[in-house]
């Protein structure tokens, strides 16, 4: 590989692993914050938590990788026309084409790890991150068997627990449930039991008392004091067993190959899977037009000493418009499967503008200049 290749890609990784770190960081930190509720809510420990926002990394990295080559590749060649560089390329004969092959050989390297991303890592940190959510969420006693705590295991629904007494037994009991208007229940209890068996997961409450109010304009409130009372928790509990699988959930060949019947039984539309599909695989492709779109604005617009902040802001809207093409394709697709091709426009229409803009621009280079 010639020196020049070597010195453009050293120049091009330094800002990639930038932001990478940059960028991962901040979206990662946001998309954590969609697990807290159901970790907080289930009682769950931090090291769960930090095993969901583990099983998010891939999908982050998906997104961050893309752009975060386009703006290295951005970075570095605004800095070569800053420090009049690629004067002295162009004028030892060197084409604006080839400066295409270093940011190529880096960009194929990160095409790659997206594609590996996108086709099995996505899929397999999904399942398991939504088979570990339903888990959870089915764990009725790491819910419930917290003290000093107002818990809301359902909306509308809150129970407290005063302090835990002997090994599964509960003190101080306070249950209300308004998700029934027209039914809304209090109770209280000196104490109680859950029971998980057969029948299914229950509380069990001892000496108390339950009020229970028709909800009528002008209500109607009925006192009822009992020595045992069982409190049905089971519609809390979520069972993973037959649980259907999203499409992010599934590999490529599954979602390749499935029908529109075998869609159908499990309640979606075909184009859903096809769109996931056709997303993992044309993803990669925005990982090499993206970082030829950034050579491509900035070379192309040639030595200006006006400075060169206008040509980054045109990549970047540029490239963030073909993003959203693709983003509304697949939304396209999702509604009909057999819009799937359009998937493939906007990064082989970034791929197409590049080479157009790049080529014969060594001749127009110096008019400009």
């Amino acid at each position: 590989m010639p020196r020049l290749d070597r010195y453009i890609i050293r120049l091009i990784i330094g800002p990639f692993l930038f932001f990478v770190l940059v960028f991962t960081g901040v979206i990662w930190l946001s998309q954590s914050l969609r697990v807290i509720d159901t970790v907080v809510n289930a009682g769950q420990s931090a090291t769960v938590f930090l095993e969901f926002t583990a099983l998010l990394l891939p999908q982050v990295m998906s997104v961050v990788l893309p752009v975060a080559i386009f703006a290295a590749t951005l970075f570095a060649m605004n800095r070569l026309f800053t420090d009049s560089e690629v004067v002295v390329m162009f004028a030892s004969g060197r084409s604006s084409l080839s400066l295409l092959r270093p940011v190529a050989v880096v960009s194929i390297g990160v095409m790659l790890l997206v594609l590996f991303i996108t086709a099995w890592m996505m899929p397999t940190a999904q399942r398991e991150l939504r088979d570990r959510i339903t888990e959870i969420r089915g764990d009725i006693a790491a819910a419930f068997l917290r003290e000093g705590a107002f818990i809301h295991p359902a909306r509308g629904l809150t129970v407290y627990i005063r302090e835990m007494g002997r090994p599964g037994e509960m003190l101080g009991i306070f249950v209300h449930d308004v998700r029934n208007p027209e039914q809304v229940a209090t109770y209280t209890a000196e104490r109680a039991i859950l029971l998980q068996d057969e029948i299914g997961t229950r509380l069990v409450m001892f000496d108390g008392v339950a009020q229970i109010s028709d909800g009528l304009a002008e209500p109607v409130m009925s006192l009822l004091r009992f020595d045992q009372f069982s409190y049905d928790l089971s519609q809390f509990a979520e069972s993973g067993g037959g649980r259907a699988r999203k499409p992010s959930e599934l590999f490529l060949p599954r979602l390749l190959t499935i029908t529109a019947a075998e869609a159908g039984d499990l309640r979606r539309a075909l184009g859903e899977f096809r769109a996931e599909a056709h997303e993992a695989l044309s993803a990669p492709l925005y990982v090499l037009a993206l970082p030829m779109l950034a050579v491509a604005f900035v070379v192309s617009a040639g030595f200006r000493r006006q400075g060169f902040a206008g040509r980054v802001i045109a990549a970047a809207v540029t490239a963030l418009l073909l993003r959203l093409l693709g983003l509304a394709a697949k939304s396209a697709t999702t509604s009909a499967a057999a819009l799937w091709p359009t998937l493939y426009l906007p990064p082989l229409l970034a791929i197409a503008l590049s080479l157009m803009m790049l080529s014969g621009i060594r001749a127009s280079f110096w008019r400009k200049a």
